[in-house]
């Protein structure tokens, strides 16, 4: 913490760390394995922060899936090391499916907006009414670009689309206590990542908000689940009443770095957070064409190791995952890595094994 950090700070800290290593152990995970899941992030962060710690030295580990925890610890600290670093080079960051511009936003929780004044940072987010509050949230934030528009995979051929949302006034009236919940008991509260959905596809939409699910589990009074007829019964009554379609400009990922005018090669930090299309939108990132090639990717995970050996063949490692507001792949640009035909081997403790100086070559040639 800061300098003359108080006896009252140190232990508010330590309650929260143990709330989290707690949270962890109510997962089946033993007390040493829980403690460092919950602390090898932050002490990641402090060493690339004091220059203590060499850029991808956590960006190289294999996925073992026989500890899955290990390897989600390993790929969070990767994604931190990173991000630490990229302040120290001037550039470019880009959030697509930005929202209000800190809700469910892994760079600003991490503080990586406040320790990049320098860059210009470009926020996409189609919903007007998250882009109002977005405006206002980065009002402080001198270099940046705020596009009101959506984006759209290689495979639409649009230049508008309609995008579907709840609408954000009626959640934030039931969060904020100003109404009471308005959705039926059979769907339950209304919950707060709501105000961060908006998809292409109602069902979609739907999915991500948990509410079949909901409802499927849903008993009546008489101990009876829901049929289908009275499950569509009830969407269609909630659609009409409580969700918003908006029609806004559609630009594929290369259209939008054009609308911002930044170069580029000079993109440092990409996010991608657009419900159920970020695989597609992988795929459609112009990787090589003007020198484009992010440093770091972080994509929400839906599926989203059906696009790692596209990026891998891109020279990226990519890791599973990020768990912040969900789960998230990561995926680092690594000089010289080509993982298709990497000579690196498994190593229990390290992870890959350092290539030779002949292995290199070949990876690079």
């Amino acid at each position: 913490g800061p300098a003359g950090d108080s006896t009252e700070y140190q232990s508010v800290l330590i309650r929260g760390l143990a709330t989290k290593i707690a949270a962890e152990m109510a997962r089946g995970f033993p007390l040493a394995m829980a403690a460092a899941w919950v602390a090898a992030p932050l002490l990641v962060q402090a060493a690339v922060e004091s220059n203590q710690l060499p850029l991808h030295h956590k960006c190289t580990v294999p996925e073992d899936k026989s500890d899955w925890t290990l390897a989600e610890s390993w790929c969070t600290a990767c994604y931190l090391e990173t991000l630490a670093a990229l302040p120290k080079v001037p550039g470019a960051d880009m959030v697509i499916g930005a929202n209000d511009g800190r809700s469910f936003d892994p760079a600003w929780k991490f503080g990586y907006w406040k320790k990049s004044p320098h860059h210009t940072i470009v926020w996409v987010e189609p919903n007007p009414i998250l882009f109002k509050k977005l405006e206002g949230n980065t009002a402080d934030i001198a270099n940046k670009v705020l596009l009101n528009k959506a984006v759209r995979p290689l495979t639409m051929t649009e230049e508008t689309l309609s995008l579907i949302c709840w609408n954000t006034t009626m959640v934030a009236d039931v969060l904020e206590n100003r109404m009471p919940n308005p959705l039926p008991k059979e769907i339950g509260p209304v919950k707060s990542h709501w105000n961060a959905l908006c998809s292409l596809d109602v069902k979609n939409l739907e999915q991500a908000s948990d509410v079949w699910t909901a409802m499927a589990k849903f008993k009546t009074d008489d101990g009876q689940k829901l049929s289908k007829e009275r499950m569509n019964e009830i969407m269609d009554d909630v659609r009409a009443k409580w969700q918003v379609a908006y029609t806004v400009p559609a630009r594929l990922p290369k259209q939008l770095i054009q609308d911002a005018q930044v170069p580029p090669a000079s993109i440092r930090y990409l996010q991608i957070d657009v419900e159920g299309l970020d695989n597609e939108i992988i795929r459609a990132l112009p990787f090589g064409e003007d020198g484009f090639a992010p440093t770091l990717i972080l994509y929400e995970n839906h599926q989203g190791y059906d696009v790692k050996s596209y990026l891998e063949e891109r020279g990226y490692f990519v890791c599973c995952c990020l768990k912040q507001w969900g789960s998230n792949i990561v995926a680092v640009k690594v000089p010289g890595g080509n993982f298709t035909k990497s000579p690196y081997r498994p190593d229990r403790r390290f992870g890959y094994r350092v290539p030779t100086e002949e292995q290199m070559k070949k990876i690079t040639t």
